[in-house]
């Protein structure tokens, strides 16, 4: 080893997937420091920039008891997985219950940056644990509970965790947990910085919204699905970065409550901004109606209508296909599940031309497995639900930043 520098290791570390070279972290310090240097992330980001619109992805049911509900199985030249993303949240699950240690482990919430927030919950209320990790990685860091917390309640809590990075650096994170009981018009947050390591009751408080899904991390903010008084849907958004309490949290109301729309409410991640799709029947010059699938991206301003086509009668009809999200790395491609049919769509969203696939591999553990559009790539199904919270895979391994430990 020694008898190469330092620049032509990078040279070849920087050209191999980074499940190999997370690996190759603990053959020696030269290594470690190589790959965890400014130089090999930059050179490694040059060298794969051309692979980098897509990644392995995951739509993780909000019942935090069987997660693990839809893989996008792609074999990536950026990460090169070898086996869907469940299996190494699993993983990392098993590791951290030793012997049953816990009543009950789960994943509480996923970031936009790779990271998962980890609950385990003893029978021995002061041993309960909540560690950030890394699944690919297995990279763990412990998050001290405040002695305050009414642990009894904090496995029905609702969990989020949002990011902050400049210049492709995760600089730190923030976990946000609240419990709120149904009828409650009011709700405060407890937050975690690792900043400062510790945990602070949050001066902003939401009235009369119902909080019924987990929440989207995006840059350094939470989106959750949320109830106002009038029962309608509407998108809360909490940017846990800026640095104004005016526009910390801002309400969006969806693009559609105007009209009769074919499907349930929900949003979903793709190129760094919040989507959303339904069909909305429009009433035409001559009082019929006609269909249309719509498909809206969030912005500051509000929601900006991006693409606009005839469903046809694949979803129109008497099909009972529901969305399940748009392509995380690809927004033109969308994919419907029928549970009737037993058979999953690919929609193209700026053409409508769809494929439909109903040839499936079962495996032992009652998965289905799907040929997607993509030769290197596998869909895996299990209890297909509506409330799904997507976990994407960025393209770079961030590192879980040293948090300050206060007690």
């Amino acid at each position: 080893m020694d008898s190469l520098t330092n620049d032509l290791w990078t040279m070849v570390l920087a050209r191999l997937p980074i499940k190999i070279f997370t690996c190759f972290k603990l053959v020696c310090k030269q290594w470690k420091s190589i790959v965890e240097s400014l130089l090999f992330r930059n050179l490694f980001m040059s060298l794969h920039q051309n692979f980098a619109s897509s990644s392995s992805w995951s739509l993780m049911s909000t019942d935090h008891l069987d997660p693990k509900m839809v893989d996008y199985y792609y074999q990536c030249n950026i990460w090169g997985l070898k086996r869907p993303l469940s299996s190494f949240i699993n993983s990392v699950l098993n590791d951290k219950n030793p012997n049953d240690k816990y009543l009950q482990i789960s994943v509480v919430a996923y970031s936009d940056v790779g990271l998962i927030l980890i609950y385990a919950m003893s029978d021995i209320k002061e041993k309960s644990s909540l560690y950030v990790a890394n699944p690919v990685s297995h990279e763990c860091v412990e998050i001290f509970l405040d002695p305050l917390f009414d642990r009894s309640l904090l496995c029905f809590s609702q969990w989020g965790i949002a990011t902050r990075i400049e210049n492709d650096i995760l600089l730190c994170y923030k976990v946000i947990v609240f419990n709120q009981s149904w009828g409650d018009t009011m709700l405060r947050c407890m937050i975690y910085s690792s900043e400062t390591g510790l945990w602070s009751l949050d001066d902003t408080s939401f009235f009369n919204y119902y909080y019924s899904q987990d929440p989207i991390s995006l840059n350094g903010n939470l989106h959750w699905l949320t109830k106002n008084d009038e029962k309608q849907k509407v998108v809360l958004s909490m940017d846990l970065y800026t640095n104004s309490t005016a526009s910390r949290c801002r309400v969006f109301p969806f693009p559609d409550l105007d009209k009769t729309t074919k499907f349930e409410r929900a949003c979903t991640p793709c190129h760094g901004f919040l989507m959303y799709m339904n069909i909305v029947s429009e009433t035409k010059v001559d009082g019929s109606l006609e269909d249309k699938l719509c498909v809206w991206r969030l912005q500051s301003e509000g929601w900006q209508l991006i693409s606009e086509i005839s469903p046809g009668s694949i979803l129109t009809g008497g099909f009972d296909y529901v969305p399940m999200t748009i392509n995380p790395f690809d927004a033109k491609t969308a994919y419907f599940w029928s549970k009737e049919q037993e058979s999953l769509l690919y929609i193209n969203l700026h053409n409508g031309k769809f494929v439909i696939y109903n040839q499936f591999e079962l495996t032992s553990d009652g998965r289905t497995i799907i040929p997607a559009h993509n030769p290197r790539a596998v869909i895996s199904l299990k209890n297909i639900y509506i409330d799904l919270v997507p976990f994407v895979l960025p393209n770079w391994l961030y590192q879980i930043p040293n948090t300050v430990r206060r007690v």
